[in-house]
């Protein structure tokens, strides 16, 4: 076979060249880093790779969902705590019922009872993000408003639980209705009489749609002088019904009697009535707290899982893409070497002439 001067050229030229290929390939692993820049370096662990960086990206969505979950929960927490705290300035008002008041005293404690409605009407429509946290699904609208024609506070949120995942498959509630931290139920055994021995009878009725439950408190018989029955739905209902109260006022503004020794005794009885749906309602609240206390723990737990499986991700795609420094330097060296030697051969073959070969 003649091999002529043009072929081995030739294959001079293509082994000059995969060497100068790998050579340029072995110092763009060194600058970046990876072994794996395109998909023809190694289909497989492309692959591989991928999948691990789509598993990270979606641990990473979970832990800013439980970030922004924690945020909401940490939010709505400290907005019952001031209900709570609130519903103990109520229960003191309440505690002041069993004294002899001046007509002085009784209005400050009705303009302080006043106050804490207003201003519990306010952290029921406390808003996030321009949002009602409070309206179950009907975040756009506020929670609760005044109704003039029934002299009550009314709900207009309904029992909406938003969920947010945190992991595959898993969510968690972010939202506490109106109902569960407002409203309140009362659970039994509830007293018969008053501590003066008054009749005292409570009957509630929850509506379905809202959560809402509606008590209705009767005092006395019917027919006695002193007969009265009222009815609350939430904690600004019993704000408000203790404001009148202090003032021997329905929630209308009328008068509880045209006696005003009646009027004084139904008042008063109408504060000790009041106790019971208040501590019903500071008992939901706590509840409310409890449940948020949980779920965070939850959260933090997950967090703690989303950290460590991250980590064990991120181990796992840089041994798969990730090149050895040393190995690469070594293959560097030892390439370099071939091609400092090729380079060589080349020019002592190439500069021979027919000359040579015949001498």
């Amino acid at each position: 076979m003649r091999i002529t001067s043009f072929m081995i050229f030739n294959q001079l030229t293509r082994a000059l060249q995969r060497n100068m290929e790998d050579f340029a390939k072995l110092n763009t692993q060194l600058a970046s880093g990876k072994r794996i820049e395109k998909p023809s370096d190694d289909i497989i662990g492309m692959m591989r790779a991928l999948d691990y960086r789509l598993s990270i990206n979606t641990a990473g969505q979970y832990k800013c969902n439980i970030e922004e979950a924690n945020f909401h929960l940490q939010f709505t927490d400290k907005v019952l705590n001031s209900v709570s705290n609130s519903l103990l300035k109520l229960k003191e008002l309440l505690s002041m019922g069993g004294n002899n008041q001046t007509e002085e005293n009784r209005s400050f404690y009705a303009n302080q009872a006043a106050e804490w409605r207003d201003f519990l009407l306010e952290l029921s429509n406390s808003t996030l993000r321009d949002r009602y946290i409070f309206s179950g699904y009907k975040t756009d609208q506020i929670s609760f408003t005044y109704n003039p024609s029934t002299y009550h506070y009314d709900y207009n949120g309904d029992l909406g639980e938003i969920k947010i995942p945190f992991d595959t498959g898993a969510t968690l509630p972010l939202n506490i209705q109106g109902s569960k931290a407002f409203s309140f139920t009362l659970e039994g055994p509830l007293p018969t009489e008053l501590p003066d021995g008054t009749p005292i009878n409570y009957t509630q009725a929850t509506d379905p749609s809202t959560g809402i439950t509606t008590i209705t408190v009767e005092i006395g018989n019917a027919g006695d002088p002193g007969y009265d029955t009222f009815s609350v739905s939430n904690i600004m209902d019993i704000a408000n019904t203790l404001s009148f109260a202090w003032q021997y006022k329905d929630i209308d503004g009328s008068d509880l009697n045209s006696d005003p020794a009646i009027r004084e005794e139904m008042a008063m009885r109408r504060l000790l009535a009041l106790s019971i749906p208040l501590d019903a309602a500071r008992n939901q609240v706590l509840q409310a707290q409890a449940e948020i206390g949980t779920r965070q723990v939850h959260l933090d737990d997950q967090k703690t899982r989303l950290d460590n499986a991250t980590l064990n991700l991120k181990n796992g795609l840089s041994e798969t893409e990730d090149a050895d420094m040393e190995a690469t330097i070594t293959e560097i060296l030892k390439t370099e070497t071939a091609l400092q030697a090729l380079r060589e051969s080349a020019s002592r073959i190439l500069s021979q002439s027919l000359l040579d070969f015949l001498k």
